[in-house]
Parts: C-alpha cells; structure tokens; sequence
C-alpha cells in the first residue's frame, strides 16, 4: 500500500515490574492481533531489561486512527496496563519514511527476530542533509535485503531535528549483514557531519503486526 497522504505514527516507552512481564507481553499480543485499523504495530522490550519496553504504531490516516481508539478492544487494554504499567510516555512522530516486505506479519513473543530502535539528533541546518540519506538507505535496504521486513523514520512533532527509527531484522545475522552493506556505509559517510547524538536500543520483540508492502515518504 503506497500513502499518499502523512499516516499516524506514534511511539510509547512504557516501564512496567520484570516480574509482570509475561502478563504484559500477554495483554499486548491480543490487543494488537486484533487491531483491524493498525497499518503496522510492534512491542519491545530492551534486551535483559524487561521493564524498558516500546511500542510504535501506524495508521493509515487520522481517521482510521480515532476508528482504533473509539474500539472498547483499546479501553479494556488501557485497563489492563493500570496494575502493570509504572509509566507510560507517548511520542508522536511525524512520519518520515516507513516501508515494510510485502508479507504480512502477525509475530508472537516466541521469534527469533531482532529490533533495533535508534534516537538520533541533528544538528541545526543539517536536517534536508541527513533526512536525504536516511531515506535513500532505508529504501535501498528494504528492497534489496532478504533479512529485512521494515525500516521506519519519524520525527517529534515540532522536533524536526529530533529522529527515531525502528529496523525489523529477521534474525541478528541479517542486522550484521547489514552494516556490511555499501549503502549502509555510504549513509554512514553522508551523514557524518549531520548527526549530533546516537543512541541505540536493541529490542527483543514481543510482538509484531504488519499488514505488508507499505510504503510511504513525503
């Protein structure tokens, strides 16, 4: 599905008790499985720190979004993340860039694949620079990596110096693949100058939902 128009995309860093986590991953999964009006979803939690956990989600307009939210599927989530979740931040993004494989996805907790959410600031005046070469490599690696299913980019609203991206991998071979990439190191070189800050989170997924092939860049 190629989108014409800006989709919604969001991104929630939740800390909840270790030891609710299984109940968590629980709750999630079922939401998430049966949210018809989501164009991609995915649920992570930091790789030995299981009380770090991120969700993003995507839909394809505003409307397909308060669709979603009026659903009593999203109240009774809500409910049931008061005894579990400790805290909860939501961040909306201005989508940049997304595209996802043209399968579709509906992944539980039980997966061997591996996510990589990245916090990147730019500098001042360096924002088209840096934007041009994300894009380009995400769109590159999509189409040309087997052990690639998605590569997303957003920024904060009203932050546009301020991005995230997830990257589904496969396996952690194919993320290893990856960097060995020409296009990995030649976005590597363009944006050098460009990039201020870095932080990388590795994610073990605990769910994923992708309705597949969807595309978008403004």
């Amino acid at each position: 599905m190629k989108l014409e128009k800006a989709p919604v995309l969001n991104l929630f860093r939740l800390e909840i008790d270790p030891k609710n986590h299984e109940n968590y991953t629980q709750k999630v999964e079922e939401y998430m499985l049966n949210a018809d009006h989501a164009l991609f979803m995915q649920s992570g939690h930091e790789d030995q720190k299981e009380y770090k956990n991120y969700l993003i989600e995507s839909y394809q307009d505003d409307a397909a979004y308060q669709q979603h939210e009026d659903t009593s599927q999203v109240q009774q989530f809500e409910h049931n993340l008061k005894d579990i979740v400790t805290s909860q931040v939501k961040v909306e993004l201005y989508p940049e860039f997304i595209s996802t494989k043209p399968e579709k996805l509906a992944v539980t907790h039980d997966n061997d694949y591996v996510v990589y959410l990245t916090e990147i600031g730019v500098q001042l005046g360096k924002g088209d620079e840096f934007a041009n070469a994300v894009m380009k490599e995400m769109k590159t690696a999509v189409e040309k990596e087997n052990g690639i299913l998605a590569m997303i980019a957003g920024t904060i609203m009203n932050q546009p110096n301020e991005w995230f991206s997830l990257e589904v991998y496969r396996t952690e071979e194919a993320y290893e693949k990856h960097l060995k990439t020409k296009h990995f190191k030649k976005y590597l070189e363009a944006t050098k100058y460009s990039v201020e800050s870095k932080g990388l989170h590795l994610l073990k997924p605990d769910c994923i939902v992708d309705q597949g092939e969807i595309f978008y860049r403004p």
